[in-house]
């Protein structure tokens, strides 16, 4: 029999594969149709979302998820008073965010974007409409986080799949009939609404819909005050660490260039589709394993997850990397594949450096130790931030590429040692040989590849294809024997799962 774990990464991440492809489909129409201003746009808007949903989730998300995974099914009042506490607070923020975001859309426009083509006045009332119905994430989110803390992936996933694809196709079938701007924008505007609503109906399917009334308890507060309050931290810091390229570029840059970074960048981070899926439906398990204190269970449990989103991201991203060109110059045009060629390539060893971190920090979550990427995080906005207004002020969106990368070795020297000591109690020069010998492989065999397509000047798709598939082989078979044994009985379990079947039929 499958596992819940294993059917919630399954579920993650065919949901995160569909909403990855389903992304690019308006990406070519909106910058074809409306140019590379609306695409900015709608892109910085994004962001701002992004930011402020960090900003104002105060903890409750990671909260949700631990307290629901650890208590539900053993205190029913006490989990009713937390999702009516939880949901009193973000519908709350919510309004407030509504408003700060109507007010301060003119000043934003007025002293940080900077437009080419379009009027001040149409894009103060995008930011508007779009920032509004945007941070309806935040509810959304914490809808969410009940369904992952019950460890039910498959109905988020759903969820995202369709609301997201009716997203991507109606703004295709808007401007394939001459639609115009506003047109896109409000439809992006009711896809944000249909979301919230639906999840929702569907929370309320397991917690009754007088659970979701909002309400308040004071003792729920005191209980989670101190976890929400550090996870609070990481969630704002990491949102500023991950987004101030972005900022920084719409600054410094015109706005069509952070669309086309955006762009980019999006691909690159989905491309952390099995990363999240895995870390998401790892949390509420490595909680339940924490507070039933079986550590032995715990210890295999992430060794095995850990060699998983390693071996596993890294084809993920090298296939990003062999494919942006093409990708690229269909989405957007050929020079700007090309201007993106060496960001994307930095975006991409950065993010599997940030995946290789996933496993731990979720651990150091499960066992109550936010604090340690508490620090860090707070320690890399001295370091780390002035290093990427540097990077970007000289070298445009190649040093974007770079501070990500700058930012997960700086992860690497502070986080690492301190969760490996007090979270998993392994050895810390284990841990980076781990890593050092998955690089290593990855040099030697998509390295080599790409090396020796751009000396013969073989960058078509069919090259870049077979190139790809010859060393994802190699990489495959030789990372069979490089992963630990509690992964590979696991795999082995599988494949004689699978045969068992076959040989039923």
């Amino acid at each position: 029999m499958i596992s819940r774990l294993s059917k919630n990464i399954i579920y993650n991440l065919f949901g995160r594969g569909l909403v990855l492809i389903i992304g690019f489909v308006a990406v070519k129409y909106i910058f074809n149709r409306l140019g590379a201003d609306a695409l900015g746009i709608i892109y910085f808007t994004a962001v701002i979302n992004t930011i402020l949903s960090a900003v104002l989730e105060m903890g409750v998300s990671a909260t949700t998820v631990r307290e629901i995974s650890a208590h539900f099914g053993l205190d029913s009042k006490y989990i009713k008073d937390l999702i009516r506490t939880f949901s009193f607070f973000y519908w709350s923020i919510y309004a407030l965010a509504a408003v700060v975001i109507f007010f301060l859309a003119p000043v934003i426009v007025e002293r940080w974007i900077n437009i080419s083509t379009m009027s001040p006045a149409t894009v103060i009332h995008i930011l508007r409409v779009l920032g509004i119905t945007s941070i309806l994430a935040l509810p959304k989110s914490f809808y969410g986080n009940l369904l992952y803390g019950l460890q039910r992936m498959e109905f988020t996933n759903f969820i995202d799949v369709i609301t997201i694809g009716l997203q991507q196709f109606g703004v295709v079938f808007i401007l394939a009939f001459w639609g115009g701007l506003f047109p896109v924008i409000y439809w992006f505007a009711a896809t944000y609404i249909l979301r919230v609503i639906i999840y929702f109906f569907v929370s309320a399917h397991f917690f009754t819909f007088s659970a979701l009334i909002p309400g308040f308890s004071f003792a729920v507060i005191q209980r989670n005050l101190k976890f929400a309050l550090r996870t609070t931290l990481i969630s704002i810091i990491s949102t500023i660490h991950t987004q101030a390229d972005k900022l920084i570029i719409s600054k410094l840059l015109p706005i069509g260039t952070m669309g086309y970074y955006s762009v980019a960048y999006s691909s690159v981070s989905q491309g952390n589709l099995l990363t999240n899926a895995i870390s998401q439906a790892a949390y509420p398990s490595f909680s339940a394993l924490f507070k039933t204190e079986n550590k032995d269970s715990l210890l295999s449990q992430y060794r095995k997850l850990q060699d998983l989103v390693c071996f596993s991201i890294l084809p993920i991203f090298a296939a990003i990397s062999f494919a942006l060109i093409p990708l690229f110059s269909y989405l957007l045009n050929e020079k700007i594949a090309y201007l993106l060629l060496l960001p994307t390539t930095f975006l991409c060893f950065g993010f599997f450096m940030n995946g290789t971190l996933a496993i731990p920090y979720i651990v150091s979550l499960a066992v109550g130790k936010p604090e340690i990427t508490v620090k860090m995080n707070f320690y890399a906005l001295f370091v780390v931030l002035p290093v990427t207004v540097i990077l970007i002020y000289f070298f445009g969106l190649i040093g974007a590429g770079l501070s990500w990368v700058f930012y997960n070795i700086f992860a690497y020297f502070y986080g690492v040692p301190r969760i490996c000591k007090e979270c998993i109690g392994i050895k810390v020069r284990d841990w980076y040989f781990h890593i050092f010998k998955i690089i290593i492989l990855a040099v030697l065999t998509y390295g080599v590849s790409w090396f020796v397509l751009e000396t013969i000047g073989a960058l078509s798709i069919i090259p870049l294809v077979l190139a790809y598939l010859v060393a994802s082989i190699i990489f495959i078979i030789s990372s069979y024997f490089m992963i630990g044994k509690e992964l590979r009985e696991t795999l082995s379990n599988y494949l004689r799962f699978i045969l068992r079947i076959k040989i039923l039929k």
